[in-house]
């Protein structure tokens, strides 16, 4: 029996790796990013855009000191046309102010997400949490330490979720599945159990080979598929001098279709691919075939 369900797993590995079919159009739900809240009077404009390039859902940055009155805007604008709105949180230097005794910067979020409640109807239709605790020096000297708050701070997004009825979404990077927290447990595999949906910031052109999509997030496809949770990948679209291989920036409109037609056609699928970010894929649409 051992015997078996190891090859059934290898099977499934090598199944992932495998040419997708070769349908010229395949089913994919579609999502973004969008890092500034659009001016009141363009919000109209930028969701008509939005359902243009048929996306599903827009993680949509919020600035905590902002303008509440304009995300409840664009939030009521969204939902008219079909487009789910989840609140996008992230900064890393929440983590590290996580214990401190004012906690400001903490705080300051998820107050945001309780006072916007309390003022308006328009919901959002979930939170997202974006924090990248290795973009912290202390990462580097005390990596154990932030993990630990890290969890705390992303556990307490969780509950504020929770309480709200809202679903949590939490970007992760591709390679969470090799860090692991004081338990010994995957972050990933913690943040899986802990948040409705993972997105992996799994920024490849390519499908096949050791490093293409397909290699780099099949611990977790695996992972996600046999506990049942929802998990997507997210495409880079935005100009990166320093690692132009995981953009499409510069690239053609056959590469992005036929990473998209495999990724879809696998054994694997994930639940929906985020384009990130809005700006800039559009702007890949524009100067594309």
């Amino acid at each position: 029996m051992k015997r078996f369900i190891i090859s059934l797993i290898c099977l499934t590995m090598a199944a992932t790796l495998l040419p997708a079919r070769t349908e010229a159009a395949v089913t994919v739900t579609r999502h973004t990013v969008m890092w500034s809240i659009p001016e009141a009077k363009q919000i109209s404009t930028k969701v008509t855009q939005l359902a243009n390039r048929q996306m599903k859902r827009v993680y949509l940055h919020v600035a905590v000191e902002g303008d509440r009155t304009l995300y409840r805007t664009f939030v009521e604008k969204a939902h008219l046309a079909g487009i789910e709105v989840y609140f996008l949180f992230g900064q890393p230097s929440w983590i590290t102010n996580e214990g401190t005794t004012n906690r400001p910067n903490v705080e300051d979020p998820l107050a945001w997400i309780n006072v916007y409640l309390q003022e308006t109807m328009e919901r959002p239709d979930g939170i997202s949490v974006d924090l990248e605790p290795y973009a912290l020096p202390a990462w580097e000297t005390d990596q154990s330490a932030v993990i630990a708050s890290y969890q705390r701070l992303l556990t307490a997004f969780h509950d504020v979720s929770a309480f709200r009825g809202l679903p949590l979404q939490l970007f992760l990077p591709f390679w969470f599945h090799t860090v692991t927290d004081v338990s010994g447990r995957p972050l990933s595999e913690w943040a899986m159990e802990l948040a409705d949906e993972v997105t992996l910031m799994s920024y490849r052109t390519v499908y096949g080979g050791g490093n293409g999509l397909a290699a780099i997030t099949m611990t977790d496809a695996l992972y996600a598929a046999s506990h049942q949770h929802r998990l997507s990948y997210a495409l880079e679209f935005t100009e990166l001098p320093e690692t132009p291989s995981i953009t499409f920036y510069g690239k053609t409109r056959t590469t992005l279709n036929q990473l998209i037609n495999q990724t879809m056609n696998s054994s694997l699928p994930p639940s929906a691919i985020v384009y990130h970010d809005f700006e800039a894929y559009q702007a890949f649409m524009r100067s594309t075939q």
